[in-house]
């Protein structure tokens, strides 16, 4: 809003920024959610879906009679200066002033508070950042402004009241209502999908000939074959098939993945962690069922914002087992180079899970402590 006074705003134009500041990602509400919660990259296919939500935001705020103009701010927040931006490729002058403070204000908020991929930065960190991407992204002049006043803004800021955020009834049980209109659906387990692996030459044959291999050596003992036992092997296994610099196991219990297995570099720190379904990096794929790669590996809880446990490793691929329906476990291998693993080591990494994870499910029970079962 000082941003806005010191452009010379109209009264009309000012209310709109100050709706639009909040109402901008709405919506979000129509890109899958674990999308949103995702942390890591995203691949080209789920950045299409988040590339819609300005487009249904502002047909979601059209429905709304503003006196003022909220919907060209919403709809044009993500273009850049350089037309390289989305959904519209606008440029320059062409996109809403409200659009610009907003998209650089924005930027400079994210990158200087905590998210789930990354720390925050310290402030002056933040605007450089901000300011590294004038004439590009963002227009010179708002940059220039927040570089001139940001110290004085944000002192400005904090000395306003702070708002509890609202409560809102997610967690509550709704009493009345028997059942749907339409009757409820029949339960059962959803199907188990397949990877279909392209061909990858001499790889994925001796990929094939090791999953065999552990599953033959699975099999004859599937009552009493310790668990830690098939991790250990999986992980000499794996070394050569999948190149990694450290592998971990971990299983569901009760609300939390427990580390069952972990060798390689860093062993204390994976070891120590206990993450809960739906957060950090393993907590994602096993709620959501679906792989990351080249995710960040210090992104995982009580690991994230914690000075005193520092990690070389900077990239993950982590894969959910699936059997009958359910994620009986993460694997995550991890590496010291960034964006270290390829889409062929996610393929064959699935391949080796999906063939191995029924097997897996008749074998033993995780240990409820959390321990490590195994290292190398």
């Amino acid at each position: 809003m000082e941003l806005a006074k010191q452009l010379g705003l109209s009264d009309d134009e000012r209310e709109a920024l100050q709706a639009a500041s909040v109402l901008h990602d709405i919506g979000k509400l129509a890109v899958p959610e674990h999308i949103i919660s995702k942390p890591g990259r995203l691949t080209p296919e789920e950045f299409d879906k988040m590339k819609i939500h300005p487009i249904v935001g502002a047909e979601i705020l059209e429905q709304v009679d503003f006196p003022y103009p909220v919907v060209p701010i919403v709809r044009a927040h993500h273009e850049k200066w350089d037309g390289s931006g989305y959904p519209y490729g606008l440029a320059g002058e062409a996109i809403p002033i409200g659009a610009r403070i907003l998209a650089a204000v924005d930027c400079l908020d994210a990158l200087a508070s905590d998210r789930q991929y990354r720390k925050a930065l310290p402030l002056d960190d933040a605007v450089a950042k901000v300011a590294s991407e004038a004439g590009t992204s963002f227009d010179p002049k708002i940059v220039g402004m927040l570089q001139q006043h940001y110290t004085q803004w944000e002192k400005l800021a904090n000395e306003q009241p702070l708002q509890a955020a609202p409560k809102l009834s997610t967690d509550i049980k709704i009493e009345r209502g028997a059942a749907p209109d339409a009757g409820f659906a029949e339960t059962g387990a959803p199907p188990g999908s397949s990877i279909l692996l392209p061909d990858l030459g001499k790889r994925v044959q001796e990929v094939r000939r090791q999953a065999q291999e552990i599953l033959e050596f699975i099999r004859p003992a599937e009552s009493s074959l310790p668990r830690e036992d098939i991790f250990s092997l999986l992980s000499s296994r794996l070394k050569r098939l999948v190149p990694h610099d450290s592998m971990a196991v971990y299983c569901p219990s009760a609300e939390a993945l427990l580390p069952e297995f972990v060798s390689g570099e860093n062993l204390r720190l994976f070891s120590s962690l206990r993450i809960p379904l739906g957060e950090g990096l393993s907590g994602w794929v096993a709620q959501n069922h679906k792989p990351i790669l080249n995710g960040n590996p210090s992104v995982e809880p009580g690991y994230l914002n914690d000075p005193t446990r520092y990690s070389t490793l900077r990239s993950a691929l982590a894969v959910p087992f699936e059997a009958e329906g359910r994620v009986i476990a993460v694997l995550a291998l991890y590496r010291a180079g960034q964006d270290a693993f390829t889409n062929d080591d996610l393929r064959l990494l699935e391949h080796i899970v999906s063939t191995l994870a029924d097997a897996l499910a008749k074998v033993g029970q995780p240990k409820s402590s959390g321990a490590v079962a195994g290292a190398q």
